[in-house]
């Protein structure tokens, strides 16, 4: 193996612990006592966004302008939620919580192949906050679907970044993420390796079946 594309959120960076950080600072600013009842609504509803995202039927844009007004539509709250997705953006540039034994892997195969990122996000957000975190460096550039133009799992998103990556070869190439209906279909679709990162050890009830599958980082180690 020659080239790695790894995921960002939840393979290496905690979405879940970043957003809540994020969202109770940027509540503090709009003076809303944000709960644990609407955090667990905002994180369903943002999935269930960004997987429309995935499959094409909305845009990234379209999360951006719907995800807190429903919230605080949902919740009776006066707030005007795309003043808030701004202040969420702003402070979320600087969030980050390791995954369990993130840093150490981003290390370990920075120093052993090609290492890249592959994310459905922003560019300024992700190159922000992994520089907050200390692994900007290990990456040789990042692929995301902000500067790509096109989103994880579609051909167009990989093919987007192979072309980018000098000397580049399938047979040598492994996506690693967390995301069965974007990291393992895509890799799936494009025809290279794939690692499904899956913790919570839930059940694949998908026709994308991993290469490989792990519960923890450094289990990556058993297999590159």
């Amino acid at each position: 193996m020659k080239t790695i594309l790894l995921d960002i959120d939840d393979t290496i960076l905690d979405f879940h612990e970043c957003a809540k950080a994020t969202i109770l600072r940027a509540s503090e600013d709009f003076g809303v006592d944000f709960t644990q009842d609407m955090l667990s609504y905002y994180m369903k509803q943002n999935a269930f966004l960004w997987g429309q995202y995935e499959k094409g039927i909305i845009t990234r844009e379209d999360i951006f302008r719907t995800r807190f007004p429903m919230l605080f539509k949902e919740y009776g709250f006066d707030v005007d939620g795309i003043e808030f997705e701004s202040a969420f953006q702003k402070y979320f540039k600087t969030q980050y919580k390791f995954v369990d034994g993130a840093v150490e892997i981003v290390k370990y195969l920075s120093s052993k192949y090609d290492l890249y990122v592959a994310s459905n996000s922003l560019i300024e957000t992700q190159v922000s906050r992994l520089t907050s975190a200390g692994l900007y460096k290990y990456f040789k550039k990042l692929f995301v679907s902000d500067s790509i133009g096109y989103q994880k799992p579609t051909k167009e998103f990989f093919e987007g970044c192979f072309c980018q990556i000098p000397n580049f070869n399938k047979e040598e190439t492994i996506i690693i993420g967390d995301s069965l209906s974007s990291d393992i279909k895509g890799g799936c679709m494009v025809g290279i390796k794939t690692c499904w990162f899956n913790p919570k050890q839930i059940e694949n009830n998908t026709e994308f079946k991993a290469d490989y599958e792990i519960t923890s980082l450094d289990e990556i180690k058993n297999i590159l």
